[in-house]
């Protein structure tokens, strides 16, 4: 069907329903059977074009609309208006057809006598129609009619005062002043100074003088172009709901949209917009067969994507994508939505599916079977989520990939596009490894497993840990949790904890003879030497209390640190922030065992991993931590109260392995 022609028919939609609106009072006295099937069925077709469907501003220029009292007055604050103002000053109608506002839910309402006119209810929206509406009145152009129901001056200060409060500023002095104004200025009798101050019109009176300053230093010409492209090139998404007399439906509908349980979003729009068209062709009992399957597969899809460790693998940790309806991700892959939005553009933000959607289904006639075709991508698009959550493999490397950042849900769907699996993974590991080359090059470029050290790139280091405990799961088969990663705050915690810190007052000295003590409690220290070393802090500590000098005590502490260290082990200090003498620990975990010795630490984590957090759940603690803390990756375990240089030795070996699984990073040693 050419474009003009699919034109004419939107046109006559529009036609037809302003006609029907207009004599359907009419209409009804008649007792005319015929007349009145004619009414049902014409009512039928108008209300269902008005269901789900774009509406121009121009296009509702002949309505009339009303806010009842169960909602909220008028809130918006200068900087939104100007939002408005702005964006479709920037829209480009070159670039695209329409600028989309988002959606205004309305439930029509017919006339109950002969005189009146039907009107349609502002269910949710009222802040962009009212916004829009005092934007025509500046223009002084033609403008659908808004009444508000919480009080009577709101709607008459819209229709006849707003033009007043330009001449006097600020809002107390037109509100003093007004008794003074002469009642010829107005169509109907003033309003008293009482009826007119109150918080609705104080904040008409704000959005208005916005929109005038705005437009004070734009030509007759720049105007009326910014008008054509309001007019003509903006759309909101009309969403009329049943209509029914029942006030309290209308109520319950604005307090599920405000309450965010069930709000408009875009995959609401999406859903109802299938299930309209899906109908298009076929049967009433096929239709509903249809709507109901697509129904069900929606909820199911959904009710997994819900899930939290399937939502949390494809999810960047700490995300600012916030999906209401988690289906929606696969719509944004499914019409290629950008991942870096242009600024003037709603459509191609929130809304970008919708549109997508929405404009083919407008301009095509098989709308029944473009539904059945995009359902079944939908469906396909949702089997491929499912398998790179159900394949360990592609699970651990998209989880890694997308939680950390380093690629994109949306990347890695083009990837996998049109290859076998076995490619695929091959391809998800080289991605891996590109990124962890970057992590071991020293100041020379050169390839050294020291460039990553504790006090440098923090998230590199937890990123390395995280690969590493996939690796832990990968040998015993088992999965790592992405949800648990994303909602832990990390820490990288000291195998071998720093001993010989510089005491530099007497709080440090303190903390410092405290920890100690602790150590020293250790049943895994010999009782001999726990004697020696409890004699030489004792000495230490005789010698701070009596003040002595600064050399004295370090001195002391260092004859006690010697002894100590000929027990627990002992690292060079260049040696000390090393990954292998790291490992990963939530910040709470990492607080509490300090700076423990080896064995210490490990009696802490095994007590933590026993009890539970405050809020109920067991502390998380990763599987290769735990491990370290085990010797599980040394070949001979000669004790367990020193994390010793073969230890050591032996971790290292285990990470390199990890990250050679990836990448081939030659001369790491």
């Amino acid at each position: 069907m050419p474009n003009t022609e699919k034109k004419q028919n939107t046109s006559s939609m529009v036609a037809i329903e302003h006609l029907f609106t207009e004599f359907q009072y009419a209409l009804a006295q008649s007792e005319d059977k015929n007349v009145e099937t004619f009414m049902e069925r014409l009512q039928q077709l108008v209300l269902g074009n008005n269901t789900l469907i774009l509406k121009s501003i121009s296009e509702l220029l002949q309505l009339n609309f009303f806010v009842d009292d169960y909602q909220r007055g008028y809130k918006w604050t200068k900087d939104q208006v100007e939002d408005l103002l702005n964006d479709i000053d920037e829209f480009n109608t070159t670039q695209s057809d329409f600028y989309c506002l988002q959606p205004v839910v309305t439930k029509y309402h017919a006339p109950k006598y002969n005189e009146d006119s039907p009107l349609w209810e502002v269910v949710d929206g009222q802040q962009r129609m009212t916004t829009s509406y005092m934007i025509l009145s500046y223009l002084q152009h033609d403008k659908f009619s808004i009444e508000y129901r919480t009080r009577k001056s709101s709607s008459e200060f819209l229709a006849h005062y707003l033009p007043s409060t330009l001449k006097i500023t600020p809002w107390g002095n037109y509100i003093k002043q007004f008794d003074s104004i002469s009642d010829e200025e107005y169509p109907t009798p003033a309003l008293s100074q009482f009826d007119l101050d109150n918080v609705d019109n104080y904040h008409f009176y704000t959005a208005y003088h916005t929109i005038s300053e705005w437009f004070s230093d734009k030509s007759e010409e720049q105007k009326h172009e910014w008008l054509d492209k309001f007019l003509n090139h903006t759309k909101v998404i009309w969403y009329a709901v049943e209509p029914s007399n029942n006030n309290l439906e209308s109520i319950d509908i604005f307090m599920r949209l405000n309450s965010g349980k069930i709000p408009l979003t875009n995959a609401e729009l999406i859903k109802a917009l299938f299930l309209h068209f899906v109908s298009s062709d076929e049967g009433t009992e096929l239709i509903k067969l249809k709507q109901y399957h697509m129904s069900q597969q929606w909820d199911a899809i959904e009710q997994s994507l819900q899930t939290k460790d399937f939502w949390a693998f494809l999810q960047p940790f700490n995300s600012n994508q916030n999906y209401t309806n988690h289906i929606e991700l696969l719509f944004d892959l499914l019409t290629n939505k950008p991942t870096k939005q242009s600024k003037n553009t709603e459509s191609d933000k929130k809304y970008h599916s919708f549109s997508h959607y929405y404009l083919i289904l407008k301009n095509i006639e098989t709308k029944t079977a473009f539904i059945e075709q995009e359902w079944h991508k939908l469906r396909q698009g949702f089997y491929r989520l499912q398998e790179w959550y159900d394949n360990d493999e592609l699970y651990h490397l998209v989880g890694f990939l997308i939680t950390r950042k380093i690629c994109t849900v949306q990347k890695l769907w083009k990837m996998s596009e049109g290859v076998t699996k076995s490619d695929f993974i091959e391809s998800l590991k080289s991605l891996i490894g590109i990124e962890l080359k970057k992590y071991f090059v020293d100041d020379n470029q050169k390839p050294s497993f020291s460039a990553l050290q504790y006090g440098g790139n923090r998230q590199h280091i937890i990123s390395v840990f995280i690969l590493f405990n996939i690796a832990a799961h990968r040998r015993q088969g088992t999965r790592l949790s992405f949800n648990s990663y994303a909602n832990t705050q990390w820490d990288i915690e000291h195998i071998h904890a720093r001993n010989s810190q510089e005491l530099e007052d007497a709080k440090q000295q303190d903390i410092w003879h405290e920890s100690q003590v602790h150590i020293l409690a250790s049943e895994d220290i010999p009782e001999e030497t726990k004697t020696n070393l409890n004699k030489l802090l004792s000495k230490w500590n005789q010698l701070k209390v009596s003040g002595s000098s600064s050399q004295e005590l370090k001195c002391s502490q260092k004859i006690y640190l010697t002894l100590l260290d000929s027990v627990i082990g002992t690292i060079e200090e260049e040696e000390m922030d090393d990954l292998d003498n790291l490992c990963l620990l939530s910040s709470t975990i990492n607080r509490g065992i300090g700076n423990l010795i080896f064995t210490q630490k490990r009696q802490s984590i095994l007590r933590y991993e026993k009890s539970m957090c405050k809020n109920g759940t067991h502390h998380f603690i990763p599987i290769a931590t735990k491990n370290v803390f085990s010797k599980f990756y040394s070949e001979k375990v000669a004790n367990m109260y020193q994390w010793s240089a073969k230890d050591r030795k032996a971790y290292r070996k285990e990470i390199i392995e990890c990250i050679n699984y990836y990448c081939d990073i030659e001369g790491l040693k």
